[in-house]
């Protein structure tokens, strides 16, 4: 036989071990199944998606990612409702990958499922596709009890529209969880929402220093005169990090009411803070 025959008689066993009863011995198939380009191999991985054994369910669905055959969708969403955690939670990050549109409902109504892995990668699902549908969903998983579904909630809606949910937003600047806090922070800057100014100043106050941090660029991005007093407040916060932002901040902003307190930041007992104070001076041409 030429190596086109050994080929084929290499598939052809390999697709005849796709039914043994052996699971590992299915999964090496399917493995191997990935070096051939053959139509016979999409369609009989395609019926792998009925695998009773989750090990063979997500090989199978690992070599399907890479091929744009509606029929991987259409089985995802179909096992958005397996009584398995893990096919479920894998059914939602596939079709994240995937992108298609018509997952979305499907998606939506897992967003509550019991097992908190189905709702993380529900809610990083739900971003990737960026429908508007998801929104309301999203927003209402702000509430969640794990604080991950809240972090990738706020991600998912500012992948699809950061500027619908603010008032939810700034809800989560007082999340329990400073990850959340934060990143909320960073998203109201980031969309310069005017609207979320006082809760910002708010947020300087905050008991960890990442969620202050995260405030001052948000006050930064907003940018206006109404940002100086509570950076200049800033430059006074117990840590170095925080007053080192602050200080490159007012810089940025370049109003004279900053000038003396910058001054007062050269003294700083940090060498960044003193490092950042000299640099917004000289937009200000002190030196």
């Amino acid at each position: 036989m030429d190596e086109n025959q050994i080929s084929k008689q290499n598939m052809k066993e390999l697709l005849d071990e796709l039914d043994n009863t052996d699971w590992s011995i299915r999964v090496k198939a399917i493995l191997d199944l990935k070096n051939f380009n053959d139509p016979q191999i999409i369609d009989a991985l395609i019926g792998k998606l009925n695998d009773e054994n989750e090990n063979v369910w997500l090989s199978a669905a690992n070599v399907l990612k890479n091929y744009k055959d509606p029929r991987f969708a259409d089985s995802l969403i179909n096992t958005l409702s397996d009584n398995r955690d893990e096919v479920r939670w894998h059914s939602a990050y596939f079709l994240g990958e995937i992108g298609d549109k018509r997952a979305v409902e499907a998606i939506i109504e897992v967003i509550n499922d019991h097992c908190e892995e189905v709702r993380i990668n529900a809610a990083k699902a739900l971003g990737k596709i960026g429908d508007d549908k998801a929104i309301n969903a999203l927003i209402s998983s702000l509430d969640d009890k794990n604080s991950l579904v809240r972090k990738e909630a706020i991600t998912a809606l500012n992948l699809i529209s950061p500027e619908k949910p603010v008032d939810a937003l700034i809800k989560s600047l007082n999340d329990s969880d400073k990850n959340v806090r934060s990143l909320a922070a960073i998203i109201l800057g980031k969309t310069r929402s005017v609207e979320a100014f006082d809760d910002l100043i708010g947020t300087l106050d905050d008991e960890d220093y990442i969620v202050r941090i995260s405030a001052v660029h948000a006050l930064d991005k907003i940018g206006g005169d109404q940002a100086v007093k509570p950076l200049i407040k800033a430059l006074k916060d117990l840590h170095w990090e925080v007053r080192s932002d602050a200080a490159n901040a007012l810089g940025k902003l370049g109003n004279d009411d900053a000038v003396v307190h910058l001054m007062e930041a050269l003294k700083d007992d940090n060498a960044f803070v003193r490092k950042s104070a000299v640099k917004a001076l000289e937009k200000f041409n002190i030196f």
